[in-house]
């Protein structure tokens, strides 16, 4: 047998982790981790003995000829790929040794489990479809403004982590740029210490003091409208074509086809 497997591990409590994912961790040698010495500790509390296994590390920083040893290997035995937590794809350093994998013809499979967005989810209280997952959030001020007015254009509820050091500064931003919306944090999810806090935007001032500010934060927030707008960069340029003379209804028929927006109402905003 020979290939790569995704395994999803626990994000906080340890007997979350699936019988299968512990069974493959004990029948594979060849295991290939962000952080050695946290997968050794999350062995040691899941009672499997590691003493025989060759345990790498591989994340962000490693080289590319980190990269072509995994793949390498891979080509002739089973490979395990973790990240410290959750899956090894979502916003870990997985993709780019997948990307390669496939190219190069080796099987990729994926041993799942718990998953720090779907846990959010399910406890935020907010509608589950469609949903939107966007990683980590850019720690520029303007970032976070050109996010919120993106959020805006996209109806259904936006996932996404931060840091314990910037968690309250990146809400009151957002809360101050949607007021209205519908915001859920979730804190060290699935661990002793999980917490959970439901709000609407310019509630955030009232539940701020009871965030504890410790540990990794999901955050999630609602637009409950439908009608998509058009965004500021969309305006921007549609006013620039009109100034050259095209026609507004043809470029509301355009803007329709590419988007999925209504021709009509296109129409009414370009034309104001």
């Amino acid at each position: 047998m020979s290939g790569i497997k995704l395994v999803t591990l626990p994000i906080g409590n340890k007997d979350d982790i699936t019988i299968r994912a512990k069974n493959i961790i004990i029948e594979t040698k060849n295991i290939y981790c962000e952080d050695t010495r946290v997968f050794k500790d999350l062995c040691k509390r899941i009672e499997v003995d590691y003493s025989t296994k060759q345990i790498r590390s591989y994340h962000d920083h490693s080289s590319d000829k980190s990269l072509e040893t995994i793949l390498n290997i891979a080509m002739n035995e089973d490979c395990i790929f973790v990240s410290d937590a959750g899956s090894p794809l979502i916003s870990d350093p997985a993709y780019p040794l997948i990307e390669k994998a496939i190219l190069s013809d080796i099987e990729i499979d994926s041993i799942g489990g718990i998953s720090a967005v779907t846990t959010a989810l399910e406890l935020s209280g907010l509608p589950p479809t469609p949903f939107h997952f966007h990683g980590f959030l850019a720690r520029d001020k303007g970032k976070i403004l050109s996010f919120a007015s993106e959020i805006k254009t996209q109806y259904g509820t936006h996932i996404f982590f931060e840091g314990v050091s910037r968690v309250i500064k990146t809400l009151e931003i957002l809360t101050e740029e949607m007021p209205q919306y519908k915001f859920a944090i979730g804190r060290e999810l699935t661990k002793d210490y999980q917490s959970v806090h439901r709000f609407i935007g310019f509630k955030f001032s009232e539940i701020k003091k009871d965030i504890v500010e410790k540990g990794e934060f999901v955050i999630l927030i609602n637009n409950p409208e439908k009608t998509e707008s058009i965004s500021g960069d969309v305006k921007n340029l549609v006013e620039e074509i009109l100034s050259k003379g095209a026609k507004p209804k043809l470029i509301s028929k355009l803007i329709s086809e590419l988007s999925g927006l209504n021709a009509k109402e296109v129409y009414e905003k370009i034309s104001r």
